[in-house]
């Protein structure tokens, strides 16, 4: 069992704070890591780097020498987390085709892992809870327009810092997916993928969600909503997850609607998430409604 959730605002805010608090109120349902997915409402001039190391001292030279072979480096410090990762936060300037070969350089590192690399999206995860996140991720004062969260618990595979939500994709940087439940064909999806080209990081099947839809918008030329809907199709297991592009929240819920996804909608308020309780932390007076089994539902900021 893990936690989603998601929001979006009309006028840019304290995602950081909201998500903080939306986290914080399901986290029981896991605690092994907590992880956010916050877009700015316009893209920054420069395009923000967070990339884990687990022995700083030799892969931070590394890291350095990898992003100025692709890219124009420009700030670059680190801070500590939660596990025994190091995070490095980088800022650079890189046209999207050596963006993509920057993303896939870095993790073709065993000891590095890139958790997002855009202009537009910050990934911010950490092993523990909300309150973990918050202390050494620095979460709260986060602004943006919309934006994802997640609440782990361990179950298929390991507890560790990159196996945490959300993920993203080498394909496609700005896109962003968190997840609950077992895709039991991952293997099977796994082998597909990788006979494309694609290279996965980690062994969580969540992971496999993101290089998926990635393929197909990138790639195929579907749309974010066809990505989303084909997924019902092609995956097997119990699931429910959301995905964010730069523009748009989509929710998928699978055919036996075992996990759930509800959601609210006001004049300037969308709030998505595993359970009610995670919205009355934002807003007392929400009435959700539960997404049916099989639904596909979007949501654009346009």
């Amino acid at each position: 069992m893990c936690g989603i959730a998601g929001i979006m605002v009309k006028q840019e805010s304290d995602l950081g704070d909201a998500l903080f608090k939306m986290l914080y109120e399901i986290r029981h349902r896991g605690c092994d890591a907590t992880g956010t997915a916050i877009y700015l409402g316009q893209p920054r001039d420069y395009v923000a780097a967070r990339v884990s190391m687990l022995h700083p001292a030799d892969d931070l030279p590394l890291l350095r020498r990898i992003v100025t072979e692709h890219a124009e480096l420009g700030a670059c410090d680190t801070y500590r987390t939660n596990s025994p990762y190091t995070m490095a936060r980088l800022t650079l300037q890189a046209d999207p085709p050596d963006l993509a070969r920057l993303y896939r350089h870095i993790n073709a590192e065993p000891t590095l892992c890139v958790h997002s690399l855009s202009a537009q999206l910050d990934v911010i995860k950490d092993v523990g809870t909300a309150e973990a996140l918050a202390e050494f991720g620095r979460l709260r004062g986060l602004r943006g327009h919309h934006a994802l969260g997640h609440t782990r618990l361990a179950t298929e595979s390991i507890d560790n810092l990159n196996f945490a939500h959300p993920f993203s994709s080498d394909l496609y940087p700005e896109l962003a997916v968190v997840h609950n439940g077992q895709l039991t064909n991952y293997f099977k999806l796994r082998r597909r993928l990788e006979a494309k080209g694609i290279r996965c990081k980690t062994f969580n099947d969540s992971e496999i969600i993101a290089h998926y839809l990635a393929h197909k918008i990138k790639r195929q030329g579907n749309t974010f909503e066809e990505a989303l809907r084909a997924s019902l199709d092609d995956f097997d297991g119990v699931f429910s997850y959301l995905a964010a592009t730069e523009t748009e929240i989509g929710a998928v819920r699978d055919r036996l609607g075992i996990k759930p996804i509800l959601y609210y909608q006001n004049d300037d308020l969308l709030l998505l998430g595993s359970e009610q309780v995670s919205f009355e932390a934002v807003d007392p007076d929400v009435f959700a409604t539960e997404m049916g089994p099989g639904e596909v539902r979007l949501w654009s900021k346009n």
